[in-house]
């Protein structure tokens, strides 16, 4: 029989030192490979044991003992299902492990080994480790099951792996059985109030005739002190650690997802090992005739400590006072395990099991034994010990008797205490004397106690809010005073109910109801206060809003600006900012905790569970709308773009548009309206400049000026104009105009531009060689490589051509930069002859116009478009999904990003779309792919590390280039910036632990890392060298910073591209005719030259998609503002300020700087900068 997926060379231990065992395994693996006998294995494991107890070495003997004891622990328990049902005298067989065998041909002995393979901590299966994990990466990976149970215990007020079931009470009286070691909890001999559960596991648990996993999760109160057990079925378990738990999940849901029940799918789970199929058959039980005749297990043990100090592992088991027979699964439900369905001819209700337990109870009591097995702590435990199919030949030994008495029938009153951080079946609610077993890493088995503990006390903390909220309970013993404003945004009022939950460290509020009778509340601009009398609730830790439909008005979206809450006599406000919409009657809770600015980490208990409730109703639930898209709509179709485009912020229609973007992103009313009244305009304007074109036609490259006067605008730069055509002015618009970032120094010529000493006769004036002007630092460069093999469209069934040039510049004695060499291609030769100014004026100005052509469609979609836009996006997307309104990264970067995803949006839609204002205006537009080919080419040549733009200049080798005003006011910003940043997250973070611990920032990294860089292809580093976490302050700030600061960079890169295409011969974003090539020479004129140039219609709608782009709204927040400012402390005031006050230094130096220049360099001006990416 072949060996089926392991041979000898798998079983190496990882600690190689390790010979012996290395060699137990080989002699393993080779019977495996010879399909030796179960007698011979006997015989294997007897001879090695002997040989690992002469072991000189104790650890080496320990773990050679140990390996062995695994594989018996496995092979032989006598403490399974099957072991007790022939005690019982029951005819029954757990067919997993034969199952396995049919499935996978595996032999009686390969099934043994791999057994083993499975739960031993040094073996090569993944989910076996002996490293320590950090309680950091623990707690993540019980975060990451959280956030898939939050919103569900939030809406079904019940456990979420097992939503179904029913609570009883009644009590139990301690009778520890002899032998048993005690604590203060287990010797009390008072009457102890009971509490249970019972309940059914999974999507399938709610027929309670179907095939799954029954619970009893058991409450035990005496006096302040609790014990809770939460047991199931089956005294093995399908998983015993994260990773195990993890595939278990992922296997479920092929059956349990609506629409799904992928068979072929789950059985690859149940077959990957051995002990699935067995231990599903313990654990899942089909249609029992009662939960009163099922035994309930604490599959990992916890901690005992005796009062004398000793110390014990202890399990528990719940199980029927009158022993009777075990419900066990038949065959074919054995055969089929993935079935899970009642069987048809089954016509009992579907809560069949809950009926029959209040008919009992109805009629009397139902008995149950609490039963504990223990041994006493050696410290040579090994790890198989540990887990739920350890045999640890004790004796189960009664501690309890149980009467269940009667029903509770609201499932909500599982609460315990009634606190607010009080819950039910959590395992780390316990007796002094029990405690739960640290785990060193998730593979642990002793990781999953832990990980339960964590994640009860979240989900039951928020079960307890809604139980509250929703209490009958007519308790009015403090008053609650809640002053909400709207904001002044226009349409910002809402007519809706609302309603408000404040939540405290003790206790919540009902849901109360704002309204004022005769008054139109919520109205637009209004602060509005309301009081209502309600239980006392400790500290206010967070509000809960909702907004319901009104039946008797339109329903309208709302903008809260913010909510302030008064405890009666407590003397203080708690304020809650906002500035957000609200969407429609959303049911989900709105959770707002603004009121503090804090690190998850640092976060009380209460609000923990709230701000991972928050961010999981923004990342994980289908309910959301922070989802994240690749759809594009390319015309009539929708493309895919996620290999070569960042992910973006999903829209909810077909047709992608703004409009049904989600509220919360989209620009404020007044700004939208100025937008579309400015298109409409602009579009009036176009018409009837294109019939005036019509009949009069452009002759001189001066009636272009026609077109600038019909889009008016002042600007301190204009006078540039009147030299457009100078060297002197293309040197420096290439410095100071729009796309200033690819100029760099060079300390060579590439082969592919070979200018000559003659072709620089008479240009260079230092009287030195070309040669020695680069040497000097004198040469300067810009290659438009990025552009090769980009399609171009055709305008009047004209094919449009494109230049991929490069332009050699010099620098003079008088050190103003000038253009001196142009080649318009990247092969050299005839057709992409070298131009210089010793050729005619026209045809150095027509090899100029040519490259500023080229420059526009890099400057418009590379500069601007990718590298200001659509790289910044999917920070925003994550931020606003994974970061809390309570953090201080969401407080500082929200005014930033917010409507970041407005204008992209928009842009999809209206821009880079077929037959939208881009493809009209670019050469690599006007029907072709161009336009996405450029975006995709510029993500090819860009990375994360170019977002250090102050590195960037420097690695130019720009810094001693005079006239560089764009380098000087950019480095300005960078430090101001920087410090800013730099303070900011000294101010929050006191340590790199603090940037380690905080979940939040990792996710959001993480985030972006996978969903928004992460599935694009053929990058130079794979996600662009984006970090997928952060381990330290500084690799924060230069994240914040890289975020932050391109904020300034999209300042330089859209807001003169107006100013310097409104005359199109200055910079056309399209020309006509072919490129000039050496048979060309001398023959341009001035005729020629226009016939090139863009008809009067072309250079309008370019002149009118800058000034769209470039438009300042009316209420554009600037860098120095914040209208919208989310921290209420006046330290984090005072470091905005701080920052301010540089931004206003640089200022004055700017402004003073401008005064001396002929044309001034204004974009970079702090009070021009906004806050944000808004247009």
């Amino acid at each position: 029989m072949a060996w089926k997926g392991l041979d000898s060379t798998s079983f190496s231990p990882k600690d190689e030192e390790a010979k012996l065992r290395g060699q137990f395994w080989i002699k393993l693996a080779s019977m495996g490979e010879k399909d030796g006998s179960e007698k011979e294995l006997q015989e294997l494991l007897q001879e090695w044991t002997e040989i690992f107890k002469d072991v000189e070495i104790l650890e080496e003997r320990q773990e050679g003992l140990d390996m062995i004891s695994n594989i018996k622990e496995i092979l032989y328990s006598t403490s399974t299902l099957e072991s007790q049902a022939k005690e019982r005298g029951q005819e029954w067989s757990n067919l997993g492990r034969k199952l396995f065998q049919e499935h996978t041909g595996s032999s009686e002995v390969q099934m043994a080994i791999k057994l083993a393979m499975d739960f031993s901590p040094w073996s090569p299966a993944p989910w076996t480790s002996y490293t320590t994990e950090s309680l950091q990466s623990m707690s993540a990976k019980v975060r990451q099951f959280n956030t898939n149970g939050l919103l569900q215990a939030w809406k079904l007020q019940a456990p979420t792996t097992h939503p179904v079931g029913l609570i009883v009470e009644g009590q139990a009286v301690m009778e520890p059985d002899a032998g048993l070691p005690l604590i203060d909890f287990f010797t009390s001999k008072e009457e102890i109030k009971v509490q249970a559960r019972f309940s059914n596991g999974g999507a399938y648990g709610k027929d309670d005739r179907s095939t799954t996993g029954r619970g009893c999760s058991l409450k035990l109160r005496l006096g302040d002190q609790v014990l809770d057990l939460v047991c199931q079925t089956g005294s093995v378990s399908p998983f015993e650690n994260y990773l195990t738990f993890a595939l278990l999940v992922g296997a479920n849901s092929q059956l349990e997802e609506h629409g799904k029940f992928d068979v072929e799918a789950y059985k690859k789970w149940l077959l990957s090992r051995p002990a699935s199929w067995y231990n599903l058959v313990e654990t899942l039980v089909k249609a029992p005739s009662s939960y009163s005749r099922l035994q309930y297990y604490l599959k990992y043990p916890l901690m005992l400590t005796e009062t004398s100090g000793v110390e014990h592992y202890c399990k528990f088991r719940i199980v029927p006072a009158e022993e009777g027979p075990l419900e066990l699964m038949p065959e074919e439900t054995q055969r089929t395990i993935w079935n899970r369905d009642a069987d048809k001819d089954d016509k009992r209700p579907i809560d069949y099991l809950r009926r029959e337990m209040r008919k009992r109870l109805s009629e009397g009591t139902v008995q149950f034994k609490l039963e504990m097995i223990s041994k006493e702590k050696t410290g040579n435990e090994s790890s198989i010990f540990f887990h739920p199919s350890s045999d640890w030949k004790q004796p189960w030994k009664t501690l309890a008797l149980i009467d269940l008495t009667e029903t509770v029938d609201d499932e909500r009153m599982w609460w315990g205490d009634g606190r607010i951080g009080g819950w039910a079946g959590n395992p780390g609610d316990l007796p002094p004397g029990l405690s739960i077993i640290e785990p060193v890493n998730s593979q642990d088995t002793n990781w999953v106690n832990w990980a339960r503990s964590e994640l009860y006390r979240g989900n039951s903390s928020i079960r307890n809010v809604r139980r509250f909220a929703e209490s009958k309970e007519n308790v009015k013993d403090v008053k609650y005073i809640v002053t909400v404003t709207t904001s002044d945004i226009k349409y910002s009022g809402t007519d809706d109910n609302v309603s408000i939950i404040i939540v405290g460290d003790r206790a919540a509020t009902n849901r109360q109801y704002l309204d004022t009778k005769l008054y139109n509340d919520f109205e637009r601009g209004d602060t509005t206060e309301y009081s209502f009398l309600d239980r006392e609730i400790g500290n206010i830790e967070y509000i809960i809003m909702k907004k319901e439909d009104s039946k008797l008005t339109i329903q309208s979206e709302w903008c809260i600006e913010k909510v302030v809450v008064q405890k009666d006599k407590s003397g203080y406000d708690i304020k809650f900012p906002f500035f957000q919409w609200v969407n429609n009657a959303s049911p989900d809770p709105l959770i707002i905790a603004s009121n503090r600015t804090c690190l998850p980490q640092n976060e009380s208990e209460t609000r923990s569970s709230a701000r991972l409730l928050e961010t999981s109703l923004s990342s994980h639930w289908e309910e959301t709308k922070f989802k994240w898209s690749y759809d594009l709509k390319t015309g009539h179709e929708i493309e895919d773009v996620r290999e070569h485009q960042p992910g973006f912020l999903m829209v909810n229609s077909e047709e992608k548009t703004y409009d049904e973007l989600d509220s919360r992103f989209q620009w404020a009313p007044e700004h939208y309206s100025e937008y579309k009244d400015l298109r409409r305009t602009l579009a009036m304007t176009g018409i009837t400049s294109t019939i005036k074109g019509l009949f009069d036609p452009i002759n001189t490259i001066e009636e272009y000026k026609d077109v600038v006067d019909e889009i008016p605008e002042e600007s301190a730069e204009a006078a540039w104009m009147d030299n457009w055509d100078s060297d002197e002015e293309f040197g420096r618009q290439t410095m100071n105009g729009m796309n200033p970032v690819n100029l760099h120094r060079i300390k060579e010529l590439p082969e592919k531009f070979p200018v000559t000493e003659a072709h620089m006769e008479g240009i260079l004036q230092r009287g030195l060689t070309m040669q020695e002007e680069i040497e000097k630092g004198n040469m300067y460069m810009i290659d438009l490589k990025i552009l090769e093999g980009i399609s171009t469209g055709t305008y009047e069934d004209q094919k449009l051509f494109l230049a991929v040039p490069m332009v050699l510049f010099y620098l003079p004695p008088n050190e103003k930069l000038i253009p001196v060499a142009i080649q318009l291609g990247q092969l050299p030769g005839p057709d992409f002859p070298i131009w210089t100014t010793n050729d005619t004026r026209e045809d150095w100005l027509l090899a100029k116009i040519w490259f500023r052509n080229a420059d526009a469609q890099v400057s418009q979609l590379v500069t601007h478009l990718a590298q200001s836009h659509f790289i910044l996006e999917p920070f925003a997307v994550g931020m606003f999904r994974s970061l809390s309104l309570a953090h201080p990264i969401h407080k500082l970067m929200k005014e930033n990003l917010k409507s970041l995803i407005a204008i992209d949006t928009k842009a999809r839609e209206v821009l880079i779309t077929p037959g939208g204002v881009g493809d009209a205006s670019l050469t690599v537009g006007h029907g072709s792919n161009g336009i996405i080919e450029t975006l995709t080419k510029a993500y090819q040549n860009y990375s994360y590390k170019g977002m250090n733009y102050k590195n960037d200049l420097i690695q130019r080798d720009v810094m001693e280039l005079p006239g560089y005003h764009h380098r000087d006011d950019s480095i300005k910003l960078w430090d101001a910036t920087l410090s800013y940043m730099q303070d900011m997250v000294n101010h929050f973070y006191d340590s790199d632990s603090d940037v380690i611990e905080d979940w939040e920032v990792q996710a959001w990294v993480k985030d972006v890392f996978n969903n928004g860089f992460g599935k694009m292809k053929n990058l130079q580093q794979a996600s662009l060298g984006v970090p997928s976490s952060l381990a330290t302050k500084a690799e924060l700030v230069e994240y914040l910073q890289s975020i932050f600061y391109t904020t300034v960079r999209h300042s330089f890169a859209n807001f003169y591209s107006f100013e310097y295409t409104r005359f199109a011969p200055n910079s056309p974003t399209v020309l006509r005719g072919k490129l000039p090539r050496e048979e060309d020479r001398g023959l341009a004129t001035m005729e020629t030259l226009l016939a090139s140039l863009p008809t009067k219609k072309q250079a309008y709608v370019a002149a009118a998609t800058g000034k769209v782009l470039a438009n300042r709204a009316s209420d554009e927040v600037y860098l120095r503002e914040t209208p919208n400012w989310m921290f209420l402390k006046e330290e984090t005031r005072k470091v905005f300020e701080k920052f301010v006050e540089k931004l206003d230094k640089i200022e004055e130096e700017i402004k003073s700087r401008n005064k001396e220049l002929d044309i001034p360099y204004t974009v970079l001006q702090p009070s021009r900068i906004p806050s944000g990416v808004s247009a």
